[in-house]
């Protein structure tokens, strides 16, 4: 099935749980695995401004981001993140085969400057997955306007990314739909789907059923679902679903043995899942940083954040007012 791959996100997403910091053990090893399981692709963590630290897997260069690579990459590619507002392109060194992708994510209010810095990035040699946050906000024009400015700077791929996990199946349709009519068909389609409403997998296999078979496609999943509250598609899931349905070949038992080794003791300290008070925040599409808000204070009940949720405005939702919600 070379029409669908999957990528892993655990290093970058999964950071989230635990502010990048794997440990650079753990950070050699899961990619050691998820290199023997087969997969694909493996997002090893963010292009970002910051001070560098080998036990977290955010990284100023490609050169700091090559300490963790194994010689031996077997058929996965190696991909980064960059959110355009937060890493310097200026410090991205010309394409040398180390990297072989990086994704670019940016907001409704910049498209602009995120395509920009996108094409930047393509000016430097990189295969470019353009991964626009919360694709469910779009009206259908603006929509179409973006896949207007995409097919025109001709990425690798282009990707459905239920930010706010609000995603449901009859939204899917509608937005594969648009995708399809109107995304060169030469570009690539990713999907990261998030688990505010326990849909993730099923959504997955949807996904699976609605595609082209002629459209190639990338499926976003991590590490027994690591990543921000509630948390991303299972990988381990999806491996074996692919395995069953599609003729794939992945090993999963690299991914089991990752999970037990590296990924538990995480969720044992800081857990993930679904939780009711984020699948408010899915219900209202809004930034889920409203519903962490609310349930910090620690006085209010579900019902009351729920009531609290639905008050907000439409040009509130993308981005967290903590100043607002207050």
């Amino acid at each position: 099935m070379e029409q669908i791959k999957l990528l892993d996100c655990t290093l970058r997403d999964g950071g989230y749980i635990n502010d990048w910091k794997f440990g650079r053990r753990t950070i050699q090893n899961v990619i050691a695995r998820l290199v023997d399981a087969g997969t694909d692709f493996i997002e090893v963590g963010f292009l970002r401004n910051v001070t560098y630290d080998e036990d977290r897997t955010l990284y100023n260069s490609i050169e700091e981001l090559k300490n963790v690579l194994p010689e031996n990459r077997k058929k996965s590619t190696f991909v980064a993140m960059a959110l355009h507002d937060q890493y310097d392109v200026s410090k991205l060194a010309e394409n040398d085969g180390t990297i072989g992708a990086v994704r670019v994510t940016f907001h409704d209010y910049d498209i602009d400057e995120g395509l920009e810095f996108c094409r930047r990035v393509m000016d430097k040699g990189y295969p470019l997955f353009v991964n626009p946050i919360n694709i469910m906000g779009y009206p259908d024009d603006t929509l179409l306007c973006l896949l207007e400015k995409v097919n025109r700077l001709g990425p690798y791929g282009f990707s459905i990314v239920d930010t706010f996990g609000s995603m449901t199946k009859a939204e899917l349709t509608r937005i594969y739909s648009l995708l399809e009519n109107n995304l060169d068909p030469k570009i690539v389609f990713g999907v990261h789907l998030h688990e505010n409403l326990a849909l993730s997998f099923s959504l997955a296999q949807v996904y699976l059923e609605l595609r082209k078979y002629q459209r190639r496609s990338v499926l976003d999943a991590s590490l027994n679902g690591m990543g921000r509250v509630p948390g991303n598609l299972c990988m381990e899931l999806i491996m074996d679903f692919l395995n069953r349905q599609y003729g794939t070949a992945y090993d999963i038992d690299y991914v089991l043995d990752a999970i037990e080794e590296h990924i538990l003791p995480i969720k044992k300290e800081e857990p993930w899942g679904y939780q009711t008070e984020y699948f408010l925040s899915a219900k209202y599409n809004l930034h889920r940083n409203y519903a962490e808000y609310l349930m910090e204070k620690g006085n209010l009940t579900t019902k009351e954040i729920k009531y609290l949720l639905k008050q907000l405005p439409k040009e509130k939702k993308a981005a967290f007012d903590r100043d607002y919600m207050e």
